[in-house]
């Protein structure tokens, strides 16, 4: 292989994350009163906590892609002849895509090794360029699966303070906002109080303006009916659906690795926490913060007037508040395309037990028609009739989380 650029190497993971945050909290520190005092906590806060999420770095190794090989001149060097020479030697490069935050691919964890791996890094790829005479096809897999093993053992070491950074971060957001929206209530206040006119130094912005998100999630429009002269309903496509579904699920990832970071959090914090990643990697088309709080445990996303998708969150606390969950969600599913989710948390409960019951509790409901396959080991599908019409089937997917004590 080739001379290529060491990976993880040019600074410290936990220093950069140090200087991630201060730089939240100087942005935050730097909202003025006619952006912060009108607009609503929750706005202000999803946009710092999908701002300043930190994206780990996911291969996609089924997508590697060799390009054509080709003879280059390579020179080396002859200790014998005390002199550089050139040989003729056939390249090959690999492209590997890759997701996430291309940056982190300079920082070195905590754990390390003393020969990091080598790659190149252009855009979204990492670049891996071999020189060889010979034809042994064998020793050249090896050669590329050691380096991406190498990578793979270094991105794995990085999570622990990445999940740790995200699952921290919202609460960090929130006291600040919150500190800082009472600074300037109290700056008003005492401007108020002095009973004098104020003449205004300028025009300070009137709005914040939301980050573009990296996907869009737009929902398709169906085939236009001959009769219908009106405008066709959105849907939420089934392959979004999953891909949200498998974003909540994956936090029970972030669970495990963090627990202290969800030990005291209450069913609206809970929320919160999942909301960082879904406003992370999605972006409607009519709202920059895609995925919205609704009262106090729901989880929204709307297209226009429609409600495209919600997931209620809940803790267990027996069969009764399932059903009462189930109740109160299948009463919002009002629309024939409407898909929902039920977020159930448990605490300080036999989870394997209470992950048992929950096929049984919603066959039992009124509404029920039939189970689903579903791959996930704690989440369940159901299809059910709409409450608004009997002859529409919507589809209820629960995803259970053991919430650490």
């Amino acid at each position: 292989m080739r001379t290529q650029n060491l990976l993880f190497h040019n600074s410290e993971l936990g220093s950069s994350i140090d200087g991630h945050q201060r730089k939240l909290l100087s942005q935050i520190d730097s909202l003025q009163p006619a952006q912060l005092l009108p607009a609503d906590d929750s706005q202000i806060c999803a946009h710092f906590i999908g701002e300043f999420r930190i994206n780990p770095i996911e291969l996609h190794e089924d997508k590697l892609v060799l390009i054509e090989p080709h003879e280059v001149e390579v020179e080396q060097f002859s200790h014998d002849w005390g002199r550089n020479y050139t040989r003729i030697m056939l390249q090959f490069r690999f492209e590997l895509p890759f997701e996430g935050d291309a940056v982190l691919l300079k920082c070195c964890p905590s754990q390390r090794s003393l020969n990091p791996p080598c790659a190149d890094v252009e855009g979204h790829n990492l670049v891996f360029i071999f020189h060889r005479e010979d034809r042994d096809a064998e020793a050249l897999k090896r050669e590329l699966q050691n380096q991406i093993s190498r990578i793979k053992q270094y991105l794995e070491w990085q999570r622990t303070a990445i999940d740790a950074w995200n699952a921290a971060s919202a609460a960090l957001v929130q006291q600040h906002v919150s500190a800082r929206r009472a600074k300037l209530t109290a700056d008003k206040d005492l401007v108020a109080g002095l009973g004098f006119a104020v003449r205004r130094r300028g025009d300070p912005p009137t709005s914040y303006t939301l980050p573009i998100k990296p996907k869009q999630v737009v929902p398709p429009l169906p085939a236009a009916q001959p009769r219908a002269l009106s405008k066709p309903d959105p849907v939420l496509d089934n392959a979004i659906y999953e891909e949200i579904l498998d974003t909540l699920a994956d936090m029970s990832v972030t669970m495990e690795r963090c627990p202290s970071a969800f030990t005291n959090l209450d069913e609206e914090s809970l929320r919160m926490q999942f909301l960082i990643p879904l406003n992370g990697k999605f972006q409607g088309k009519t709202s920059g913060e895609t995925f919205n709080a609704a009262g106090k445990t729901d989880i929204l996303v709307k297209h226009g007037d429609r409600i495209l998708f919600i997931a209620e969150c809940k803790f267990w606390k027996g069969a009764q508040s399932l059903t009462e969950a189930i109740d109160q969600l299948l009463s919002y599913l009002t629309w024939r395309e409407t898909k929902a989710a039920i977020l159930l948390f448990n605490r300080n409960k036999d989870f394997s037990a209470v992950v048992a019951q929950i096929p049984g509790i919603f066959s039992k409901h009124p509404q029920y028609i039939r189970t689903e396959s579903y791959s996930k080991t704690t989440g369940f599908r159901f299809i059910v009739r709409s409450s608004s019409d009997s002859k529409q089937h919507l589809t209820v997917t629960i995803l259970a989380f053991d919430v650490p004590t």
